[in-house]
């Protein structure tokens, strides 16, 4: 696989950014910006149909972006757009920080990014998914850490080194391996997903995205499912507060799986509408269960991510990766080998 690394917009948006902190920017000056490929490449994505959360159009967030230094936090309407203002925040104060460290980016040896290209291969079947990747950084104009899109990556420079130090390369490897895994993941179940799959089946493989990636990339560990590599860290580069409270939110939150599966299996939830609904609702919210809507949310990754983690990770502790491939390939078996894996760590009240 070859890859190209592309920083083309990083230091003009820190110069865009010196300009506002000084009261001497133009909207034109943003506009030119955000007409740039890698921007445009962002709203593209970010307007995708299907994403949870809302959606940012170039209007709203150049609105947005020429205000942030003066607008109250409780007046941002656009969730995504609130959740990046602290983030913005934190930038504008630290741009001499951001200056420095923004120059490690260029420096960074490819190996590094071989490496965390080999994560994603360990958790991805042994056949050519992808032969051209592009790994993008940008200070973005959404409030997540990376996605894929498309034969790209995307890095996020604020938060790289918001959460992180770049010398810490095995978080950075995690990363990059993380959302690698995603395009080898949505390549490889393309020809699955345009099968006539049941509303079950569709459930269980939306639990594969996150999770997998989550499992190989990042070294997770939870109730059920251990780490693979025993000479890195556990959970690297997952949000420790959201880890521990979806942990300790386990028992309750494998309840409400099973009974949103049951809600599948009795017909309640009988259309793709419905079943996105309840998706949104609950396995894709930034929120944690004491808070209101209308509050920041405390919740860095969703709760697909830990639950995909533990049903699809198990299988792979118990059974092996090419037994969680047969089952994506074939998802109608899931219930049946994950009840086999579960039964095998002794976890029979588990079952599904």
């Amino acid at each position: 696989m070859t890859f190209d690394i592309r920083l083309d917009t990083v230091h003009s948006m820190l110069n865009v950014c010196k300009k506002h902190k000084e009261g001497k920017l133009f909207e034109s000056e943003l506009l030119e910006l955000l007409n740039h490929s890698d921007y445009g490449l962002e709203f593209e994505r970010y307007n995708l149909e299907g994403l949870p959360l809302s959606k940012i159009t170039k209007t709203e967030f150049v609105d947005y972006f020429m205000n942030l230094l003066t607008i109250n936090e409780d007046d941002i309407k656009n969730v995504r757009l609130k959740m990046r203002y602290p983030d913005f925040i934190f930038f504008f104060n630290n741009l001499d920080y951001y200056e420095e460290k923004i120059k490690k980016i260029y420096n960074l040896d490819k190996r590094i990014f071989n490496d965390g290209l080999q994560y994603a291969c360990n958790g991805l079947p042994e056949i050519e998914l992808f032969n051209k990747l592009n790994i993008i950084f940008t200070i973005s104009i959404g409030n997540s850490f990376g996605w894929p899109y498309e034969n790209c990556v995307h890095f996020d420079v604020i938060n790289l080194f918001k959460i992180m130090d770049i010398d810490n390369l095995e978080v950075f490897k995690a990363f990059i391996g993380h959302e690698v895994h995603h395009i080898g993941l949505i390549r490889y179940s393309n020809d699955i997903y345009n099968r006539n799959l049941s509303l079950e089946e569709y459930f269980y493989l939306f639990f594969s995205f996150e999770g997998l990636a989550v499992k190989y990339c990042n070294n997770s560990e939870g109730f059920l499912t251990k780490r693979i590599y025993k000479d890195i860290g556990t959970n690297i580069g997952l949000d420790e507060f959201t880890w521990n409270y979806f942990r300790d939110e386990f028992e309750e939150m494998y309840k409400n799986f099973r009974l949103h599966l049951e809600l599948i299996r009795t017909g309640k939830i009988d259309d793709m509408e419905k079943l996105n609904q309840l998706l949104g609702e609950y396995w894709l919210t930034p929120y944690t269960k004491e808070q209101n809507k209308d509050e920041q949310p405390k919740l860095k990754h969703y709760r697909s991510y830990y639950m995909g983690t533990e049903i699809w990770g198990v299988i792979h502790d118990v059974l092996g990766k090419e037994k969680v491939f047969d089952v994506l390939n074939n998802p109608k078996y899931f219930p049946e080998i994950l009840n086999k894996a579960l039964k095998q760590i002794g976890r029979e009240d588990l079952l599904i």
